[in-house]
């Protein structure tokens, strides 16, 4: 017997599963978030996928606000510190980077307490990182030691300062003993050239050849055209080796704080390397977030009963290549146990299969989905796919022994899974089977049978399997059994070519063909392979097509509708927009029409003082006489405002015939059209008439020639009693009680307008006593107005401190 494949290896070769770890590995900007990419793993448990997805959610939403996620760029340093905790001491560079990955460990413990709220799962996965104060002191001393490019400071210590220094004090003797040198008479015919050089550490002169013993010293090196040799004169020999003895020393002083700063890293060095592996985890979880960006993915709602809703799903290896895939919805709820695909040859039968297929690995590596938002995916813990050729002749394989010896393997894995179920000792395990075209590479009877029985067998085993095939006697099974579904991928039999568009519920045909025409076979043997098709087979194959036909035509008007009603709900919703900007606008307008009145109301006051004050002075009858015809002109001029004041009417409620008024020309008319869902209407004024924005209209409330109206017009006299009584006569009264206080001040002062008007006399205000703030800020005005002689409060029968007399200005 052949040796059983590896199923579970074979499945992800076979979904290209390592293609899709690549592409998001190339996301990552560590090696070790990238190699946690390549490695995914991938969960059985629900929650434990949910919790996977959560991070991958947070981490995108962070990446697209202002303050990021810290940049995860971090050397690989866990051969690093696993050698200092054997003892080894590190170089510069290597203390460096210990260096920057410890303030990166601070920079993401302090952004993860700042975003504890709202991105609750990457702050539980950072909660094993070392706290600041732990690292803090060791990042302090290797930033004091060694500088950014991976030096040692001069200053990382005071012996090493004092040596540096002795060092440098030393190597200044020796230039200014050289320049001595270049410059002297006794060298000029010796050197070969004007300068110095170092050769072994130590300082020398280039001499030429034939004078070398001319000078006294030791020759450490001569050029390769042999004419010049480089040679330490014997005066510099002892201050060269007190330079070579400052170095040394030096060296010895460095290797020491090395040693010394390893040890340092040597202690932090476990909670380091698990540091390591937490920020790799961040940095794969980083490269989710940025693959789903670029694949504008989707988090779907997981569930553990084998629901797949999703919507405008698309392949996320061919969305990575071209943006143009086209989308499919797939439904299969929990009653669903096989779907069935068929339809034309490169259709994109399998392409759905990968799909639903790569889409279940996915959200068990928390990985983001390329569909719309309200999808939804099943968990399962177990996904099998035997897709493509498997022949291999190195094994003796056929393809259909090859595919054979696969389905016995998974027969045996599901009947293991649900032995140990029935024994208690696991729930069985959830399966996702995905098979291409089973049962094929034999008799096409004997292959369709066994093929049914392999789909029933599954179904027994409540296995979620979705198949393509076409075979004939699987679309009829799927059609008439409980539990098994069609669905077809769509051709364009007008033009000859596939629309890779899923339908959901209908088979599809093969359309050999027609496909084998537009391929370019010769037509006279299409001609004889239509021949040779069996009437049946034709009728069969005319009917899918006209149902794929009528398929396609049901979803295009659904979409027109659709797209009908997003438009009917925009519209609906700028009209709302527009009424709640005209509402504004009109209450904008009523508050200038106030502030207007309110301003005439003050110069009428004014006025009103004048012929008061000029009574005081001349108290003649003549004098009186004019001041009262005086005040009786202003009350006829001032009682037209105060009734447009209260008459403005709502634009929306005119009719033609009212009086308005055009804002901004300060002017009146009448309407002529009416305003409801006109943007311009009519207006007369005078002999013309004009074409005015509703925007800039406003009602008076006046009705026009022909309809009657309650208001006093410019006209109107005040009511004749007013004049008929003496001031010692009238008595006013005003009941503000239960008012707000600006409201009851506007009360007040347009009732001594009106009882000043009227000639004087005693006002009574009743505001009641409450808590005291309303009868305080009246009592407030009256002290300041100028129609106020005296005020008191009232006695205990005239209503007490609720109330307060007021006596006005004759």
């Amino acid at each position: 017997m052949a040796d059983e494949p590896d199923l579970k290896q074979d499945t992800l070769r076979a979904l290209e599963w390592q293609r899709l770890l690549e592409a998001l590995a190339r996301h990552a900007r560590s090696g070790m978030g990238a190699q946690g990419c390549r490695s995914l793993q991938l969960e059985t448990d629900l929650a434990q996928a949910t919790d996977r997805q959560r991070e991958t959610v947070e981490m995108a939403v962070l990446q697209t606000g202002t303050d990021s996620f810290p940049a995860l760029s971090f050397p690989d340093l866990r051969d690093v510190l696993q050698r200092t905790g054997k003892g080894g001491v590190l170089d510069t560079h290597e203390l460096r980077d210990v260096c920057g990955v410890v303030r990166l460990i601070e920079d993401v413990i302090r952004y993860l307490s700042r975003h504890r709220e709202d991105a609750s799962h990457l702050a539980a996965l950072g909660a094993p990182l070392p706290p600041i104060h732990v690292l803090s002191g060791l990042r302090t001393e290797l930033e004091w030691a060694i500088d950014p490019e991976g030096t040692i400071k001069d200053a990382a210590t005071p012996e090493l300062r004092r040596l540096t220094q002795q060092a440098h004090d030393l190597k200044q003797q020796a230039r200014h003993r050289l320049e001595s040198i270049l410059q002297s008479k006794r060298y000029e015919d010796i050197l070969q050239e004007r300068y110095f050089a170092q050769r072994e550490g130590r300082y020398v002169v280039p001499v030429k050849t034939e004078m070398r013993t001319a000078v006294p010293g030791i020759v450490h090196d001569v050029s390769a055209s042999g004419a010049t040799v480089f040679l330490e004169p014997r005066e510099l020999v002892e201050l060269n080796n007190a330079i070579k003895v400052a170095e040394l020393a030096v060296e010895r002083e460095v290797r020491r704080i090395l040693h010394e700063l390893s040890l340092l890293v040597a202690e932090q060095a476990p909670a380091l390397l698990e540091a390591l592996d937490i920020l790799a985890r961040f940095d794969a979880i980083h490269a989710k977030a940025a693959l789903a960006g670029q694949l504008r993915a989707t988090a779907p709602a997981l569930n553990d009963r084998g629901r797949i809703r999703l919507c405008q799903a698309r392949h996320p290896l061919l969305a990575l290549a071209r943006p143009d895939v086209v989308p499919n919805d797939i439904d299969l709820d929990e009653s669903v146990r096989t779907l069935v695909i068929s339809g034309a040859n490169t259709g994109g039968k399998t392409v759905v299969l990968k799909l639903l297929g790569l889409f279940a690995l996915m959200v068990r590596a928390g990985l983001l989905l390329p569909c719309d938002e309200g999808s939804e995916m099943a968990l399962f813990a177990e996904v099998y796919a035997d897709i493509g050729d498997a022949q291999d002749l190195t094994r003796d394989l056929s393809s259909f022994s090859s595919h054979m010896v696969t389905m016995i393997g998974l027969l045996r894995l599901l009947s293991e899974a649900q032995r140990d179920g029935q024994d208690g000792m696991n729930k069985p395990r959830p399966f996702l089977l995905l098979l291409d075209e089973p049962m094929t590479s034999t008799d096409p009877a004997e292959g369709a049978a066994l093929a049914q029985a392999l789909l029933l067998k599954l179904a027994e085993k409540d296995v979620k399997a979705v198949v393509t095939t076409h075979y004939t006697e699987l679309k009829v099974l799927a059609q008439q059994t409980t539990g098994f579904l069609n669905a077809s991928v769509e051709f364009d039999v007008a033009r000859l070519a596939p629309t890779y568009r899923l339908v959901m519920g209908i088979p599809g045909g093969s359309s050999a063909i027609e496909i084998a025409g537009r391929l370019g076979m010769d037509e006279n043997l299409l001609e004889a392979a239509r021949d040779r098709l069996q009437r049946d087979d034709q009728a069969l194959e005319r009917l899918l097509g006209d149902l794929q036909e009528r398929q396609r035509r049901v979803a295009e008007e659904w979409k027109r509708v659709s797209a009908l009603r997003a438009e009917t709900e925009q519209q609906a919703s700028e009209a709302a927009a527009i009424t709640e900007r005209l509402r504004a606008s009109e209450q904008t307008e009523r508050k200038g029409l106030r502030k207007r009145f309110t301003e005439e109301l003050q110069r009428a006051r004014s006025e009103i003082q004048s012929v008061l004050d000029e009574l005081k002075r001349d108290r003649t009858a003549e004098k009186a006489k004019a001041a009262k015809e005086r005040l009786a002109a202003m009350a006829r001029q001032r009682s037209g405002v105060l009734a447009e004041a209260e008459s403005i009417a709502p634009v929306d409620d005119l009719k033609p015939g009212d009086e308005v008024e055009i804002a901004g020309l300060g002017t009146k008319g009448v309407l002529l059209d009416a305003p409801a869902g006109k943007r311009r209407v009519r207006v007369r004024v005078g002999a013309a008439d004009l074409s005015v924005s509703v925007d800039d209209l406003h009602g008076t409330g006046t009705a026009g020639p022909g309809r009657s109206g309650s208001s006093i017009g410019a006209g109107s006299k005040p009511p004749p009693h007013w004049s008929r009584l003496g001031p010692s006569q009238i008595d006013h009264v005003v009941d503000v009680r239960g008012k707000a206080a600006d409201e009851a001040l506007d009360e007040v002062i347009a009732r001594l307008d009106q009882a000043v008007l009227s000639g004087g006399g005693l006002l009574r205000i009743i505001h009641g006593h409450g808590t005291g703030k309303l009868r305080t800020i009246l009592r407030d005005y009256l002290k300041g107005s100028p129609y106020v002689s005296a005020f008191r409060a009232g006695d205990r029968h005239e209503g007490g401190d609720g109330v307060t007399l007021v006596e006005l200005r004759i």
